[in-house]
């Protein structure tokens, strides 16, 4: 889930007045001309897009952090400042720490990028056997392993109980929907069995390797490694739009924060500050080197990490409605890289609940920006991915954020219009069997079980009228009513509404339930709700 947004996700490329009252008063060495002009855009911003409720924005120029700093409120209702020392999940930025960390190994020779990765994990196995045997360390990092995109995610998201031993364990059940090393599609589990093989190279637990690493030698004091480690008191609070119609639109609301990603972090668990999050990028500008002139790894492995190995995209080039629109986009190791503008970037986004974030490095210049937010507002990040960039190259001569807002209205309007459709029964005929015949466990190997029953009115077994419920029994978030939708389709109605809803349609052979396909309902849904890679059989 875990690029851009929860919702168009970890890959797609997206007056002012009283503006003294959204910036925080601290503000990190603001000297220079590239800060002020971030400094005053972030401002622009915020007061376009008035329901956005905090930001934290790091700027780097010329090999110095010149803005860290705080703006908007942490929690919608309070005055409850963000500054520069406000923690933010970064989620999918994590990956370019992942894949520095197994550059730092392959430097001191305890494993090689092109090892295979049953050499390091003996019961590493893919659903095809030869992709297991074929499968490098190099190939869990850049998205071109053949599964589909987002695969397996629900044994990483929302709160579920899977370990991590169990998310690597799922693998070898996934279904290969592309050709290895022949496409790409952007997963998240296999950086779960990255950090399973820094694991059992390092004989260090992967949050451990982070802190004593990364963290800790950069000085990143108020950076952790998960959610779980993250100090309340200084939090932003993570806010989406609920509905209606559905998730995604709607009014702003404060979302519970869930602290429950340990297992998947090496994929997406750092949670930082802009003040922190600057020490981080300086190490990267400088090629793994410290302005001290320490070093965390060598030229040739930051070399290496930049290098494109998948080719995601490609295009014409700038267009006047897009004069960033890059003519080839590319994955290396834990970052994307395209030309913006004329000149090479690198950057990466990451997309949590409630948390939308961005880097954006531009090496040439050995400057960069990193975004923070605390609301899933695609426009708000696409505004600041673009306009950021923009400023780090002293150009300010395109409306971002005009084109965020046209962009997203024509986003809403044809949400709508598809949403309307998938929610419009084709026949309406009722289910063709009695409820109870659709009550029993259903098994997908990769996922585990999903538990279906039949209760009384009071939600206890037992009285007049029957209902179904439906239980994702390692998803606690994932349990609800399943109600009827069109003749052997059923819609789930989760008491947490702040998840996906899905339709789940049974399938019948002799007059009995066997097995049954899932699909989310709306359109706008994160792709890490794949309930499409399930394949549910009936096993009681």
């Amino acid at each position: 889930m875990l690029t851009t947004t929860r919702r168009s996700a970890l890959v797609s490329a997206f007056a002012t007045t009283g503006l003294a009252a959204f910036g925080s008063r601290a503000f990190a060495r603001e000297t220079g001309g590239v800060a002020a002009a971030i400094d005053q855009y972030a401002q622009d911003v915020m007061a376009a897009f008035p329901d956005q409720p905090g930001l934290g924005i790091t700027v780097v120029e010329n090999g110095k952090v010149t803005l860290a700093k705080g703006y908007g409120v942490k929690t919608l209702g309070t005055q409850d400042r963000c500054d520069e020392n406000t923690i933010f999940g970064i989620a999918s930025n994590t990956k370019a720490m992942t894949a520095a960390l197994i550059g730092m190994l392959v430097e001191e020779g305890r494993l090689s990028w092109d090892d295979p990765v049953t050499r390091h994990l003996p019961d590493f196995a893919m659903s095809d056997p030869i992709v297991t045997k074929l499968m490098t360390v190099r190939d869990l990092l850049v998205h071109r392993s053949g599964l589909t995109l987002g695969a397996g995610d629900l044994m990483l998201w929302p709160s579920p109980t899977h370990t991590r031993a169990e998310i690597v364990a799922g693998l070898k059940y996934l279904p290969i929907g592309g050709q290895f090393r022949g496409g790409y599609a952007y997963d998240n589990v296999l950086y779960v069995a990255a950090g399973a093989v820094i694991e059992a190279v390092s004989g260090q637990r992967w949050e451990e390797m982070i802190k004593t690493r990364i963290f800790d030698p950069l000085g990143m004091t108020s950076t952790v490694a998960s959610p779980a480690l993250v100090d309340r008191s200084r939090r932003a609070s993570p806010h989406a739009r609920l509905g209606p119609p559905t998730r995604g639109l709607g009014p702003q609301k404060v979302l519970p924060f869930d602290a429950s990603f340990d297992a998947a972090a090496p994929a997406g668990g750092t949670n930082s500050t802009p003040k922190d999050i600057g020490r981080w990028m300086l190490v990267q500008l400088g090629l793994g080197m410290l302005p001290d002139g320490k070093r965390l790894w060598n030229e040739p492995t930051a070399r290496e990490m930049w290098k494109p190995h998948t080719i995601t995209s490609w295009s014409d080039g700038p267009t006047a409605e897009n004069p960033a629109r890059p003519s080839m986009q590319a994955y290396g190791l834990g970052w994307f890289v395209q030309d913006h503008r004329g000149e090479r970037l690198l950057w990466h986004t990451g997309g949590l609940a409630g948390f939308i974030s961005y880097t954006g490095l531009l090496p040439g210049r050995k400057s960069g920006i990193m975004i923070m937010t605390n609301a899933e507002e695609t426009p708000v990040l696409r505004s600041l991915r673009f306009g950021g960039p923009d400023r780090l190259q002293g150009r300010a001569d395109y409306d971002w954020i005009a084109s965020s807002k046209r962009v997203q209205a024509e986003a809403e309007a044809q949400t709508l219009k598809d949403l309307a459709r998938a929610t419009t029964p084709s026949s309406g005929a009722k289910p063709s069997l009695p409820l109870e015949a659709y009550a029993g466990v259903y098994r997908d190997p990769w996922y585990g079980a999903v538990t279906i029953s039949v209760v009384g009115p009071s939600g206890k077994k037992g009285g007049k009228t029957r209902s179904l419920r439906v239980s994702f029994d390692k998803t606690p978030a994932l349990r609800g009513k399943l109600e009827p939708f069109d003749g052997e389709t059923f819609k789930t109605v989760f008491d947490d509404r702040t998840q996906e809803d899905a339709f789940i349609t049974f399938d019948l052979k002799d007059g009995r339930v066997v097995s049954a396909l899932v699909k989310a309902v709306s359109p706008l849904a994160d792709f890490s709700y794949d309930y499409q890679d399930l394949r549910l059989t009936r096993v009681s």
